[in-house]
């Protein structure tokens, strides 16, 4: 009866045992992936360096704080200003946003000695990634909404963009001249508080965010170092320095975005999330445009005058 069945019994199709076989080593290299993973989770972090901390030779070589989970932390400390100074370490640091902050991460915080965390994000940004800080931070924190969904958010033109997958009329070139364009005019009041902030910190440090650390930061930065009267040029070098930051920090979106909606998708997203100068000079240029120049761009928008101004300068830098 035995051998009755086995004559009778169906035999596996060849191509049957290779898909079980790819399968099986499919789930054998899930396996090996996860626990590479677990395991690189208990190995430690070398530790977050502080410039400011650290001898001034080698201060600049690590601008960029190396956070466990906060990406694009830098130290605008070290640049030449104005009567032949610079501007102060461990006093003005913009970054990307705090969603994934370890603990570790909220304790050098804490070192930083920090008067103020400003957030330029929408209502939108912030509540797909809530910053992680404690519940009672040693220091203020400031929303100062920029771009927000009553006022054309970027944040939510920008997903609506990638659901449709309509890609064919969207430059984001323009895109994000134009967004630059609005900070030097519709949002000047949100800058005009943020330059508030600085003005109340009287020398203590701020950092300031946004959801990348490199528009909406990278422009307030950039009015704060000019009026600090850092060169041009370096301030134009700050600006592109998120460049590499904000793409790492985002590659494994793009990587999805370009398995899920094809090259043209990625391709644009990769441009949206760096930075190019011809965005910042766009806002330069608006602000000649609607004031002449940046001084009284610095005085009739942001309302400081020489005594602030001279303030300012006293403060932060050295």
């Amino acid at each position: 009866m035995v051998r009755c069945y086995a004559r009778w019994r169906p035999q596996r199709k060849p191509w049957v045992e290779r898909v079980l076989k790819k399968k099986n080593l499919l789930w054998l290299a899930f396996a090996i992936l996860a626990l590479i993973f677990t395991l690189i989770q208990f190995v430690p972090s070398a530790p977050v360096l502080i410039p400011a901390e650290l001898p001034p030779e080698q201060r600049a070589a690590h601008r960029l704080l190396n956070f466990e989970g906060v990406d694009n932390f830098r130290d605008l400390g070290g640049y030449e200003a104005a009567g032949g100074r610079k501007v102060k370490w461990g006093t003005l640091y913009r970054s990307a946003n705090f969603a994934e902050t370890s603990r570790s991460d909220q304790q050098v915080l804490d070192r930083l000695n920090l008067y103020a965390l400003v957030d330029f994000r929408s209502a939108a940004e912030k509540a797909e990634e809530p910053n992680q800080l404690p519940e009672k931070p040693a220091y203020r924190l400031v929303e100062i909404p920029t771009m927000d969904g009553g006022n054309n958010s970027v944040h939510e033109e920008i997903i609506a963009r990638f659901e449709d997958g309509n890609f064919s009329e969207f430059d984001p070139d323009v895109f994000m001249i134009a967004a630059n364009r609005a900070f030097a005019t519709t949002f000047t009041p949100q800058f005009r508080e943020f330059i508030g902030v600085i003005r109340e910190a009287r020398g203590r440090p701020v950092v300031w965010h946004c959801s990348a650390g490199k528009d909406r930061t990278g422009f307030a930065a950039a009015i704060l170092l000019r009026i600090l009267g850092v060169p041009d040029d370096v301030i134009m070098a700050d600006y592109l320095l998120s460049r590499d930051s904000a793409l790492a920090a985002r590659q494994k979106e793009l990587t999805l975005l370009r398995l899920m909606e094809g090259d043209e998708a990625a391709d644009k997203l990769a441009i949206l999330l760096g930075v190019e100068a011809p965005w910042l000079e766009a806002a330069f240029e608006t602000i000649d445009q609607q004031y002449g120049n940046f001084d009284t761009y610095v005085r009739e928008a942001l309302g400081l005058d020489d005594t602030a101004i001279g303030q300012l300068r006293a403060q932060l830098l050295e």
